[in-house]
C-alpha cells in the first residue's frame, strides 16, 4: 500500500494494489472506496476505517464500491460505533447489496449509517 500520509491534518490518498483504492473526499470529511474490500485488501480498509474514527468519523462514499464481503462490512459498522457522539460515520451512494447486507446482518444500524440520499434502505 502507498500512503501519502503528512502529518498536521493534511489531506490522505490511500492505494491499494489488491484491487482497492481509497482516496480522501475532496469537499468534505471521509474517504470515497474504490474496487473491492476481500480478504486481500482487508488490512488497508480497516486501517483506512481507523484513521477515519481518529479524526472523529466523517463520509464513507461508496459509489464506486463493486464488490465487499460481509467482513468488509462488519469493520466499517465496526468503526461507526466506535465514533464518539455528536460526531458519526455515515456511508452514502452504497450499493444495492451493501444495503441488502446491512439490513439483513445489522438492521439497527443500517437507517443510522446510511446518509438521506432519497432511498430507504
Amino acid at each position: 500500500m502507498e500512503d501519502a500520509a503528512s502529518a498536521g491534518g493534511q489531506r490522505r490518498d490511500h492505494r491499494i494494489e489488491a484491487g482497492l483504492r481509497i482516496l480522501d473526499l475532496p469537499t468534505s470529511s471521509g474517504i470515497m472506496v474504490i474496487g473491492t474490500i476481500d480478504p486481500a485488501s482487508r488490512a488497508s480498509w480497516e486501517t483506512s476505517l481507523h484513521l477515519l474514527v481518529e479524526d472523529g468519523g466523517g463520509t464513507v462514499d461508496l459509489s464506486c464500491l463493486s464488490f465487499t464481503d460481509v467482513r468488509g462490512m462488519s469493520a466499517l459498522v465496526d468503526a461507526a460505533r466506535r465514533v464518539q457522539p455528536p460526531r458519526s460515520l455515515k456511508i452514502r451512494h452504497p450499493p444495492e447489496t451493501v444495503r441488502k447486507v446491512l439490513r439483513l446482518f445489522w438492521p439497527e444500524e443500517a437507517a443510522r449509517l446510511v446518509a438521506d440520499d432519497g432511498r430507504s434502505i
